[in-house]
Order: structure tokens, then C-alpha cells, then sequence
């Protein structure tokens, strides 16, 4: 009867979920990072010993998560590239998720109402649909799940007498979450707020047995930054002193706060305000002071707010920037995993509520029950609207244009997929209004010469494109542009210069190295193209492109059995060569 009293509201809640979440099962991919992870990763195309490598060795979008990307390519290698498979693993996890954390505020509460109410928030909450119904957020989900588990695991840990199984386990998990996210850095510090909950004395034992948990968040700390270097990630150069940085991170608590009660006007993007001289950056800092004062004063009363509180602030710790990105301040996918702190805070309130014996008790429930229900049905509802906003590009690049139209990002990502429809006015419309937004938007130019290149104005294209690498010299993007135009156009010392700038900002790229060696073979200098081609199918020797190119050049210096050979590994790697090169090869292999 005690289990059913369990198991009956998690079912509801699940059901709940699910419904409200149902929408995003008829979503498509959009435009938002779903190519590079999901729609043009050659690593998910095939489960081979290289893929695997590539996965477990290799950043992808500035991140190294090769869990995440292993279940891509899981998914990849059953079902393609139907969205609705990828959409629905989403989903599952996000349930179990919310089966993780009833499981958690029970094991901590003992009391299954605060575990409801919690969960319930959790799982139907419209800032929680940028991680579910955005299908590149896998990682948030990923993480969230084995974190979680790793909180599970430490206080079974605590409940059994320390048992060794528990402690391995709960490091496993956190090994798994790192792999996942690297935001899961945060993990030991919620272990020692575990220790103080339960009233465990914080020993030099107690301290000692966090030091693995602490190497692994150094480790995986660096990589993170490491994947931001390499990604040529750019933060905001003007020169804040440490007040104006802790005002500047206030606000972004505050925003989170905001939004989890007030949750309207949601985007994918919002808008990026100056920080310095701004006055209401200060009433931030003062309030969150005032926060703040109010946790650590509860500590005579309770420790419930400082456990709520603590789980917030630290796991949205990554999340606060000191120095803001360019393009970027606040994302909702970032208040996932630490809105569980708040959400726990809203559940006891609630039973603290209900409990109080007063004259109108009755009535008092009464109404505390109706608006809890209209507050579920309404963040449902919300839900159910946010989850379709994510639709296709199309449809989330309006809603973000709807509630915030001077973010420039957003009308480069909006002409990307008019540019994709061939809807090209309007495209150009879109390129040329962020350039009126923020001048130094080098996407912006660069998606103006695909668009010349596309309607076959090659000089066009590389004065935008030109114009692109003015502003971002380390753009790779523009450099292998510029170097297919200057070879359509037959400049071929320009592709030689190009290739030569690329390979300076990435020593490894083999695109670089196959187009010198097909612009050296043009110039006539065939021992330095097929230096270069070598060089670049040493980089990667399943580069159709290199192998072409290296081919074209050995049968320039009369070396036909080496030129078929690498012809014949080109058309193996799916490469279409021109039928006269191929009666070319044939004959004089004859």
C-alpha cells in the first residue's frame, strides 16, 4: 500500500510529462548546431574503430563528450537521420531524469509530497524545453542523468555504512557525466553539500575521500577550457574591474530566478546588454546580497533552504560569466540540472503551507490545491506552445526575432535557412539587417558570399567573403571559402597564399593541404603538389579529396600506377570524378 502511494503519483507526473512534452516528437532538425552534431558528422556515420577514435578523441562545437556523441552515432546507425528517433531519446531521458529526482528528494525528505511537487515543477517547467525539444542538447540531458545517479549513489554511500560499492559506483557515474558535459565539474562540492544535509561531520577523511571527485573536475576543467581555446571562442574585450564582473554575474542570478517564476518571453537568444555604467546591474548585486544574507540566516531555523539554495547556486556556477561571450549572456538550458534546488525550495514551501493549523485551514487548502493546479495546467500549456516554437529554423529564429529583434545572430541563423530554401531575397534581407545590428558580424559577411557564390557572382562572393576575414582572421569557415573561389576563378598563387594562412591557424587541416596540392599542380609545381598531397592523406587517409588531388598530380609527372592508385581510393570513398579523367587514367594505364 506504501508503494503504491509512491509509484501511483509518479505515474501521474510521468503521464503529465510526457503529454505536455509531446509536441516536440513532430519537430524536425533546426539549423542550431544539429548539423555539426547530428546532420554532417562524418563520426556518426559508421560504427568503425576510426569513428570511435574520432569520438573519444575529438571536440565537437568546443566540447569534448564522446558519451554524447557515441549515442549519435547509436542512433545514427539505426535510424538515420529520422528526427523523430532523436527527439524521442530526448524525451526518455528527460523522464527518467524525473524519476531520478523524486528518487533523490525522497531519499533526502523521506516525504513523497515534496518529492511530487518537485518533480512535477521539474518536468513540465517551460525553461526545460530547450534541453528536451533542442536535439544538439543531448548533452545536458546526458549529464543531468549520470549526475544525478552519482548524487543517488553518495547517499546510499551515506546510508550503508560507507560500503566501498556505493563510493565506486557513484565515481563511475561521475566519470560518465564528465564524458557527457563537462559542466559536471561541479559534482564534489554538491558532495560535501550532501555531507552537511545529513549532518555528517566534515572531516580531513571526509575530505580526503573527495580528492578523486576533485582531480577528475581539475581535469576535465581544463579540457573544457582547453575546447574553448581551439574554437577560437571569443569573450567580451572591454576591461571590467571585479565589482562590475560580480554585478554582471548577480544579474545572471537574478535572470534565473526571474524566469523560473515568471517563465515569458523564453528564447534560444536573448539579448546582450552592457554592463558597465549600467545602474540596474548594482540593485542585482544588492539583492542577490540580500539573497544570500537570508540562506545563511535560515541556517538557525533549517538546513532545507541552504540544501535548496546550495543545489542551485553551485551547479549554476559554469553558467555565471565573469566575462561575458559576444554573442551570448544567459541560456535556459543552463538552469536544467539547478532548477531542481529551486523547485525543491517551491515544494516545501508548499507542504510548510499546508501543514499550518489556523482558523480557515480548510479553506486555506482549498485554495492552496486550485492554484497549484492552475499553476501546473498553465506551465503545461506553456510547455506544450515552447516545444513547438522548436519546430523547424524557420520557427525558432521567429520567435526569437519575435520577443528580441536586435540580436544580429538571430537573423544570420534565420538567412541561413532561407538561404537553404533558396528563398535568397529574403535571405540577403536577413544577412544585410545584422550587418545594421552589429557591423563586426563576421557570419554575416561570410553568408553573404555563399549567397554571391551560390547565384554564381564569384567576384561578389569573395569581396564579402574578404570583408569576413577583415573582421575574424581565425575564421576557418571564410579561408576555405575564399580558397574554392580563388580556384574557380583560376588564381591559384591566391589559393597557395589562402591554404598557407589556414594551415598556420590549423597545422592539421587536410583541406588546406589537398587544395595547395591542387593549386601547386596548376602552377606547375608538381614535386610541391605531391609533397602536399601526401601530407594531406597522411592527416587523413580516408580524404577522398586528397586522394584525387594526388592522384592528378602524379599523372602529371608520368607516374600512372601511384595515379591510379589514388584514384581508385577516391572513387572507393564515394568521390565523382569527371568521366575524361577516367578515360584519361584507363588508357594510360594500358
Amino acid at each position: 500500500m506504501k508503494n503504491l502511494k509512491i509509484i501511483i503519483p509518479i505515474f501521474l507526473i510521468l503521464v503529465i510529462t510526457l503529454v505536455t512534452f509531446y509536441p516536440c516528437l513532430k519537430n524536425s532538425f533546426t539549423n542550431w548546431d544539429d548539423d555539426a552534431y547530428v546532420i554532417e558528422n562524418k563520426a556518426i556515420r559508421s560504427i568503425t574503430l576510426t569513428n570511435l577514435k574520432t569520438i573519444s578523441t575529438s571536440f565537437f562545437v568546443a566540447h569534448y563528450q564522446p558519451v554524447t556523441i557515441f549515442s549519435y552515432l547509436l542512433e545514427y546507425h539505426f535510424f538515420k537521420l529520422n528526427p523523430f528517433n532523436y527527439h524521442l531519446t530526448n524525451l526518455i531521458l528527460h523522464l527518467f531524469n524525473c524519476l531520478l529526482v523524486f528518487w533523490i528528494i525522497y531519499l533526502l525528505t523521506a516525504s513523497a509530497p515534496i518529492a511530487g511537487l518537485t518533480v512535477i515543477l521539474f518536468g513540465i517547467h517551460p525553461m526545460q524545453v530547450e534541453s528536451v525539444a533542442w536535439i544538439s542538447e543531448r548533452k545536458n540531458l546526458l549529464y543531468t542523468f549520470f549526475y544525478l545517479g552519482a548524487m543517488i549513489s553518495y547517499l546510499y554511500y551515506l546510508r550503508k555504512d560507507k560500503r566501498l560499492k556505493y563510493y565506486f559506483l557513484c565515481l563511475g557515474l561521475f566519470i560518465l557525466a564528465l564524458l557527457s558535459k563537462s559542466v559536471a565539474f561541479t559534482l564534489p562540492l554538491v558532495l560535501l553539500l550532501l555531507d552537511y544535509f545529513t549532518s555528517r561531520k566534515i572531516t580531513i577523511a571526509v575530505l580526503i575521500e573527495k580528492i578523486p571527485f576533485l582531480f577528475l573536475s581539475l581535469i576535465f576543467g581544463l579540457v573544457a577550457l582547453w575546447g574553448s581555446f581551439l574554437s577560437t571562442v571569443t569573450y567580451d574585450k572591454i576591461s571590467y574591474s571585479l565589482f562590475t564582473k560580480l554585478t554582471g554575474a548577480s544579474s545572471d542570478i537574478i535572470f534565473y530566478l526571474n524566469k523560473l517564476f515568471l517563465p515569458f518571453k523564453l528564447s534560444v537568444l536573448y539579448s546582450y546588454p552592457e554592463i558597465k555604467h549600467n545602474p540596474v546591474y548594482l540593485y542585482y548585486f544588492v539583492l542577490v546580497i540580500i539573497l544570500f544574507a537570508a540562506v545563511i540566516f535560515s541556517k538557525q531555523y533549517s538546513k532545507k533552504v541552504i540544501l535548496g539554495s546550495g543545489i542551485f547556486l553551485l551547479t549554476i556556477f559554469p553558467a555565471i560569466r565573469f566575462l561575458a561571450l559576444d554573442d551570448m549572456l544567459v541560456a535556459d538550458r543552463y538552469v536544467y540540472l539547478p532548477a531542481i534546488g529551486i523547485f525543491y525550495l517551491i515544494a516545501e514551501g508548499l507542504i510548510w503551507l499546508w501543514k499550518r493549523q489556523t482558523r480557515y485551514s480548510r479553506l486555506f487548502r482549498i485554495f492552496l490545491v486550485s492554484a497549484l493546479a492552475l499553476v501546473i495546467v498553465l506551465l503545461s500549456f506553456f510547455t506544450w506552445q515552447r516545444c513547438q516554437v522548436w519546430k523547424d529554423s524557420l520557427s525558432l529564429w521567429n520567435n526569437v526575432l519575435e520577443n528580441y529583434p536586435d540580436i544580429a545572430k538571430a537573423h544570420v541563423n534565420r538567412g541561413e535557412f532561407f538561404l537553404g530554401m533558396a528563398e535568397y531575397d529574403k535571405a540577403r534581407s536577413d544577412f544585410i539587417t545584422a550587418l545594421s545590428l552589429d557591423y563586426h558580424c563576421c557570419e554575416a559577411y561570410f553568408n553573404l558570399a555563399i549567397l554571391s557564390d551560390t547565384l554564381g557572382d564569384d567576384n561578389e562572393a569573395i569581396k564579402w567573403a574578404n570583408r569576413a576575414l577583415r573582421v575574424d582572421p581565425a575564421y576557418l569557415k571564410t579561408h576555405a571559402l575564399l580558397i574554392v573561389l580563388y580556384g574557380k576563378t583560376g588564381r591559384h598563387s591566391a589559393v597557395v597564399v589562402m591554404c598557407k594562412n589556414l594551415i598556420k591557424i590549423k597545422p592539421d587541416s587536410v583541406e588546406a593541404y589537398a587544395n595547395l596540392c591542387s593549386a601547386y599542380g596548376n602552377l606547375g609545381n608538381y614535386q610541391e603538389a605531391i609533397a602536399c598531397g601526401r601530407k594531406a592523406v597522411g592527416i587523413d587517409p580516408h580524404s577522398a579529396l586528397a586522394h584525387l588531388n594526388l592522384s592528378v598530380a602524379y599523372f602529371y609527372t608520368q607516374q600512372y600506377d601511384l595515379a591510379v592508385q589514388h584514384y581508385n581510393e577516391a572513387v572507393k570513398l564515394g568521390y565523382k570524378v569527371s568521366p575524361e579523367y577516367v578515360a584519361v587514367l584507363k588508357k594510360c594505364k594500358i
